[in-house]
């Protein structure tokens, strides 16, 4: 009786065995170290970007209320008053930049302002709401991490 092609081990090494034994753990490997940078890189990044930009968006609420408290009253000569402030701010947050906006955001009350701080490279986003305070001043700015001065502004009329 002759053996079939498939029982036939004469002729297998165990070099074939180990070459093939390489061949599917070098794919299983290359697949773990694709999907690595998701888990490793990736999400700690989101995490430390909404981190920073809460505390970003902390300081310019409380640059804006600072402002918003030592503002003066129009007065009898003048009706109107124009402020404006500069802040600091870090150049970039998690290697990227990032751009901070004072807008209507969402809401579709325009009284009520939110400081938006946003990284349009890894799409990490913060509302931060201002309260009510730009009833009473209008307050506008925007700007990058990148840019030289960092500027709000404030108008009373």
């Amino acid at each position: 009786m002759r053996a079939g092609l498939l029982s036939d081990d004469t002729g297998v090494t165990s070099i074939v065995e180990y070459i093939v034994t390489f061949i599917i753990a070098s794919i299983l490997f290359s697949i773990v170290l694709l999907m690595a940078n998701s888990m490793f890189i990736d999400g700690p990044q989101r995490t430390v970007s909404k981190v920073q930009f809460t505390d970003i968006g902390n300081d310019l609420t409380a640059k804006v209320v600072d402002t918003y408290l030592i503002a003066p009253e129009p007065g009898e000569y003048s009706t109107t008053f124009d402020v404006s402030t500069t802040f600091d701010m870090p150049l970039t947050v998690a290697s990227n930049s990032y751009m901070a906006d004072i807008g209507s955001g969402n809401n579709p009350n325009q009284d009520d302002r939110e400081i938006d701080v946003y990284s349009p490279s890894n799409g990490v986003s913060i509302n931060m709401t201002l309260n009510g305070i730009s009833s009473t001043i209008p307050v506008n700015g925007s700007t990058s991490s990148l840019s030289g001065t960092h500027r709000i502004y404030y108008q009373r009329k």
